[in-house]
């Protein structure tokens, strides 16, 4: 398989905006369906991440509010079958704390820089019936 990027996409989500929504209409508009989100930084105004407790597929919430900072955050973007699916981990940080878990949900604060290397290659996923999950198509 060849994983190399075929390009590099940089752009900025807008203070208001929602992190994932944002990504999947950059997504559409520029035809990217296989990718690696190489990173995500900025700010959050609320969160929602979810946390896999068990299997098969059992999430929990939890909801933050800030401003929060987005440290750091990674994922992949893939279809199952012709939908785009983003999936990404996040870690944001408050004064005091910080939270990671599975993206869900974030309201951007002040700007989400956000960083994709779009694969030559497509990935997929599929319904895992073990896991309940959607999971990487090896």
């Amino acid at each position: 398989m060849d994983n190399r990027f075929k390009k590099i996409h940089v752009f900025r989500v807008a203070p208001g905006q929602e992190l994932l929504t944002e990504i999947l209409k950059y997504c559409r508009q520029n035809g990217i369906t296989s990718g690696i989100i190489i990173g995500i930084i900025g700010s959050a105004k609320s969160a929602r991440l979810n946390y896999l407790k068990e299997l098969p597929g059992k999430y929990v919430s939890e909801n933050y509010e800030g401003p929060l900072e987005i440290v750091a955050a990674q994922g992949s973007i893939a279809l199952l079958g012709s939908e785009i699916i983003i999936h990404i981990h996040i870690l944001l940080a408050s004064q005091t704390a910080c939270f990671g878990g599975h993206l869900a949900e974030a309201r951007i604060f002040s700007t989400a820089e956000v960083t994709i290397g779009e694969l030559n290659t497509q990935l997929n996923r599929y319904a895992d019936t073990y896991t309940g999950l959607n999971e990487l198509l090896q």
